[in-house]
């Protein structure tokens, strides 16, 4: 899996896609707090004007928000959000996943589909399970808050076995105990796609290392009308590669622990 962790040239000059990664990445190596908009477009090599377009989809797709003095714009954060949709899972485990990088990856795969993008920690003590560490919801909040408590509660912590967003940690695991989906099969192709708690809705998840150790996985909360399109799905599938496979690199480079099994 390949993924650019940093701003390139061609980034810098491309298409759409590449001027909203630019942008968002710029936001995430400002760091913190609100950055005026001649600092954003000064690290992307975009036009203040252009730069400006660009800022202002993003605020309307729930990425990015305008904070503080007039053309100061910071990352969005959502995660107020968890306790509005599920009060008792708002105090979850530390993850070793929350941190701004992981959710500005997390936006960027947002933008770059229009999906919700999700990623989650392997808790491998006691029964295994995957749990909500970061999201990046853009415009779907609404969708959410209309969702079924229980599935709601599925969709923040379940065990390994309850969808593709844990399969992929089994998989890595080497675990040979489920016999639904066939992991050998998800382990050779890197990652797994299965249905979702939220209704109209699949998963499409890969793994998340640190180091040789699996950590946890992203999740592309995706549609069922473009999952069931060949040419949608693998469009989603890179996209969601990309995203783990740039947040594995972070997680290898910074040492961050993993949690007890």
């Amino acid at each position: 899996m390949l993924h650019r962790a940093v701003d390139t040239p061609s980034e810098r000059a491309g298409g759409a896609v590449g001027r909203t990664f630019a942008i968002l990445r710029t936001l995430r190596h400002l760091g913190p707090g609100a950055h005026p908009l001649a600092a954003i477009a000064l690290r992307t090599g975009l036009p203040p004007a252009t730069a400006h377009r660009y800022l202002q989809d993003l605020i309307g797709e729930g990425a990015v928000e305008r904070q503080g003095p007039r053309g100061h714009y910071a990352l969005a954060e959502t995660r107020h959000l968890l306790a509005e949709f599920s009060p008792d899972l708002s105090d979850d485990l530390p993850t070793g996943l929350s941190s701004s990088t992981v959710r500005a990856e997390l936006i960027t795969l947002q933008s770059r589909t229009g999906q919700i993008a999700l990623a989650y920690a392997a808790i491998l003590f006691g029964r295994p399970l995957r749990v909500h560490a970061e999201r990046a919801l853009g415009t779907h909040a609404g969708q959410l808050r209309a969702a079924p408590r229980a599935a709601l509660q599925t969709l923040w912590r379940a065990p390994l076995e309850a969808d593709a967003s844990g399969w992929v940690i089994q998989a890595c695991l080497g675990d040979s105990t489920a016999a639904r989906p066939s992991l050998h099969r998800i382990r050779e192709d890197g990652f797994a796609v299965g249905p979702s708690p939220i209704t109209g809705r699949d998963i499409i998840a890969a793994p998340v290392w640190r180091g040789s150790t699996v950590a946890g996985s992203v999740t592309l909360l995706a549609a069922h009308r473009h999952v069931s399109s060949t040419v949608g799905r693998d469009r989603f599938t890179s996209a969601v590669m990309d995203a783990a496979g740039a947040i594995s690199r972070h997680l290898t480079r910074s040492g961050l622990p993993t949690l007890p099994r």
